[in-house]
This record gives structure tokens, sequence and C-alpha cells, in this order.
């Protein structure tokens, strides 16, 4: 089974804040991910010493997309507005900052929407 690593939005992970995640991918590597795909969600890659911490099924097929053009929505959908609201930081700055940052930098990422399936305590 494939896997994700969630890294620093882990938290939001775990308490069902977030529904997608974007990843600056190869071509080849993101059209192996298909809609309805079971996946690992880990909270660093297994070379890391990451755990896993849930399985999620993937709801599309994942596409490419700008995120300077992502809609406002996709903050939460990100679990970024549920890590502000803990008073998380994001490589030592706010959630907010930090997506304001993304979006600026008009980044090509492949969008991988999906549903947690299986939560780990």
């Amino acid at each position: 089974m494939k896997i994700i690593s969630f890294a620093w939005t882990t938290p939001a992970f775990k308490a069902g804040a977030k529904t997608v995640t974007r990843r600056s991918w190869s071509d080849s590597y993101a059209k192996s991910f298909r809609r309805g795909d079971l996946v690992q969600a880990w909270d660093r890659l297994p070379r890391a010493g990451g755990k896993r911490v849930g399985t999620i099924e993937l709801t599309t097929d994942p596409y490419q997309e700008h995120v300077g053009l992502a809609h406002a929505e996709e903050y939460r959908c990100e679990g970024l507005a549920w890590m502000e609201q803990q008073g998380m930081k994001i490589q030592g700055v706010s959630p907010l900052d930090f997506w304001k940052d993304w979006q600026q930098s008009n980044e090509i990422v492949w969008v991988v929407r999906f549903k947690v399936v299986e939560a780990a305590p």
C-alpha cells in the first residue's frame, strides 16, 4: 500500500481537520494514485522514523493546480485553520502566514483529496 507523510500537518490530520494535501510530485508518481485508492497516512516517512497515523481513501484522482489559485476554503481543508486555532506554527510561522507565502509562490502542485478511513489513536 502506498503512503503519504503528513509531517507538519499531522496534528490536523489526527483531529479530523484535514481533507486535502498538496504535493510537489513528479507526474508519473502522481498518476499512480487514483480515486478510491487506500493509502497509509504517516507522521513522517518510515525511513525517517515515522509512525503510521491512519488510512485515507482518495476521493478524486490527483490533479494539478497553482497554489495561488486555491480558494480561501482550502485553508480550512488543509487543516491550517484548525492549526491556527490551536496556536501552532509551521516552520516557525503562523499557519496563515505559511499559507499566504505558499500562495504567493504560485507553485504548481498535485492536489490530493481524501477522506479518513481509519485514524490511529
